[in-house]
């Protein structure tokens, strides 16, 4: 029990396992089951998302149009073309990412509001594509009848089986997107995002950095268009808007940026939030923005950043305690002598 308990420790991502294992057993019904699928597909859209604006600082307000192009891009190779969906789902991150490194090298020559404002004029500039496109994307119609994997011989045609795919691919995902983040490219990510002018005195190529981590982005939200697409099977162009891209950084904020599982934490408050609020549909800027406001004043480092500073005090008053009783003791065994 001590040596699984240790384990555990030294790798909390094994709770992350253990629970995803357990979700399909306790989860019942089908709506909620659908609910986890989507939550574990922006899950993989967040972390490439908090590669870019949580560890590298480039802050994207227009990743919803990735998010659209991956779903496309998927959905035009499986219908038109008649690939299968295991080529592309890889296709599909390959092609994001080639758009994100084409429009990444000249945007993110820009820096704050300015890259901000790039960021909105690109997803708006990729919804009129979708809708005016007719002939590849279907127009404002857009793609029906999105076939459903299949594995061995069995269709994942519903929300059951096709957990059963999502599942692994982001144990998959994080389990990389973790060892990158530790990594020495993390880490030059930090120092680009901390004090970019040092970072390029001590030798990091800091716009190599920031296009390397756009792309690595796109190349995560284009896969999770791709699931996304065949778990719906049906795309529509209205989908990939402002609205949902302001959401996909609240997310990340609201998680925590620059924590490994804040984009994790942050879908889960955002989307159950959404479901709770959804009469509240044509508001939901306004509510995306009293949360934001609430997140920058009581939880500027997001909910992950408030219960690790919670566990840090925490730590810190029980060594008080400890020492200070300590102390009392050797003082009372001084007096005895």
């Amino acid at each position: 029990m001590k040596k699984m308990l240790s384990l555990f420790k030294k790798h909390p991502g094994i709770w992350l396992v253990v629970l995803l294992l357990v979700i399909p057993f306790v989860v019942t019904n089908k709506y909620y089951m659908h609910l986890v699928n989507t939550v574990l597909i922006l899950s993989i859209l967040t972390a490439g998302l908090n590669i870019l604006t949580g560890y590298c600082g480039q802050i994207s307000i227009g990743h919803a149009a990735f998010y659209g192009i991956g779903a496309y891009a998927s959905a035009i190779l499986t219908v038109k073309l008649g690939l299968s969906f295991w080529l592309a789902l890889p296709l599909s991150g390959l092609i994001t990412g080639l758009l994100g490194y084409v429009i990444g090298k000249p945007t993110l020559k820009l820096s704050g509001s300015y890259l901000a404002i790039a960021s909105i004029g690109i997803g708006e500039i990729t919804r009129l594509v979708l809708i005016n496109w007719t002939e590849l994307t279907g127009g404002a119609e857009g793609i029906k009848n999105i076939p459903s994997p299949t594995f061995f011989g069995v269709a994942l045609d519903n929300d059951l089986s096709y957990y059963w795919l999502i599942m692994p691919t982001v144990i998959l995902i994080y389990f990389m997107y973790t060892n990158y983040v530790r990594s020495e490219v993390g880490r030059a990510y930090k120092a680009v995002n901390q004090e970019e002018i040092a970072a390029g005195f001590m030798g990091i190529n800091t716009s190599s950095m920031k296009v390397q981590a756009f792309v690595i982005s796109t190349v995560l939200a284009g896969i999770a268009g791709s699931l996304n697409a065949h778990l719906n099977g049906y795309l529509s162009p209205y989908t990939y808007n402002f609205t949902q891209s302001v959401s996909y950084l609240m997310m990340v904020l609201a998680g925590g940026m620059g924590f490994i599982l804040g984009p994790v934490v942050g879908v889960l408050l955002l989307t159950f939030a959404k479901e709770m609020f959804r009469f509240f549909n044509d508001y939901q800027l306004i509510i995306y923005g009293i949360m934001l406001v609430i997140v920058i004043i009581f939880m500027p480092r997001g909910i992950c950043g408030a219960v690790m500073g919670g566990f840090k005090r925490l730590q810190s008053f029980c060594k008080a305690r400890k020492d200070k009783k300590a102390q009392g003791v050797l003082t009372a065994a001084r007096k005895e002598k």
